[in-house]
């Protein structure tokens, strides 16, 4: 049995930076998800090439572009022969592991995420700020106290030891934020985000999501895929479906979800998409660990030409259901 093969990793929303799909669209990559988003009434190509800062930020824009640039650099490194022992993605991201691994075709990740970045940008308003050097259940208690009725907040990401985000409406947030720092927080950095994600203001998006994922095919994965809401690894198909069920409300675990990649023991962490936010709290997880950033397709291929660890596509793992 050989050694295992690299953990791949794909950011979520708020990774999003201008030109960041453009050698992708230029080499005539991904067409069929170009054309599905188009058909939808987005003209993703036109952002992925020429879009602003601002025309990207919109959570109904951001989410497909960063599903295209992941799932078509991943693709890539499929197609040459790359073989992973696991894929993971924060929040939006998982969608791209799910469809790596062969359990989603690629249309059908990029219709969820279509409707998902629809549904979270209707969602009733609400904000987020990520907290430093916090314990998570000082933290906890202070969400407790700051989200009584009528308002809401929650510990919604839980991204790396000292790193963790509050969700819920607007004076929730704001009422949390500064209750964190006089219990010791060291710093609270509000996030420019366009609701109050993995909330329980998300909920009437989720019942819908739900539904949704209830009427598609989900197959087995070829590999274990990462899934932010239990913090561990999903490898059936039906633990797939229930982690994507619970998604949109339920919170990001992970640092469990690194942890247990971790625990498989990747010949390399390769995080594909733009930005490195995945690499420094991979850093800050698994000490000593690294992730190389794959970030354009000239990227990938320099990776696969200096890492030895391409193989011949066999039509197994290296190529699941990516129709």
């Amino acid at each position: 049995m050989g050694s295992p093969g690299p953990a791949l990793l794909f950011p979520g929303q708020g990774a999003q930076a201008p030109g960041m799909g453009r050698e992708l669209v230029r080499e005539g990559r991904g067409r069929e998800l170009l054309e599905q988003a188009r058909d939808s009434g987005l003209e993703l190509e036109r952002l992925l090439l020429e879009g602003s800062p601002e025309e990207l930020r919109p959570t109904q824009v951001a989410q497909p572009a960063l599903y295209f640039t992941g799932v078509t650099l991943g693709r890539l490194l499929l197609e040459l022969g790359v073989e992973p022992a696991a894929a993971a993605g924060h929040s939006l991201g998982e969608y791209c592991a799910v469809v790596l691994a062969g359990a989603l075709s690629a249309e059908q990740g990029m219709g969820l995420v279509l409707e998902r970045g629809r549904l979270m940008a209707e969602a009733p308003e609400g904000t987020m700020a990520a907290v430093l050097g916090l314990r998570r259940e000082l933290l906890e208690a202070v969400c407790a106290e700051a989200g009584a009725a009528p308002e809401c907040c929650v510990v919604a990401n839980d991204n790396a030891p000292g790193q963790l985000v509050v969700s819920g409406s607007r004076q929730g947030v704001e009422r949390a934020s500064a209750l964190a720092l006089e219990r010791g927080a060291r710093k609270v950095v509000p996030l420019r985000v366009g609701g109050a994600f993995h909330s329980p203001l998300m909920a009437e998006a989720a019942r819908a999501f739900a539904r949704l994922v209830d009427g598609l095919e989900i197959g087995e994965p070829a590999f274990p895929v990462g899934a932010g809401l239990s913090g561990g690894l999903s490898r059936s198909g039906a633990e797939i479906r229930a982690a994507l069920r619970g998604q949109l409300e339920g919170p990001v675990r992970w640092t469990g979800v690194t942890g247990a990649l971790a625990g498989l023991r990747p010949s390399a962490y390769l995080e594909c998409g733009p930005g490195t936010t995945l690499s420094g709290l991979l850093r800050r997880i698994v000490p000593g660990a690294e992730a190389v950033g794959l970030d354009s397709p000239a990227a990938v291929r320099a990776w696969v030409a200096g890492s030895g660890e391409a193989r011949p596509a066999s039509g197994g793992a290296s190529s699941p259901r990516l129709q």
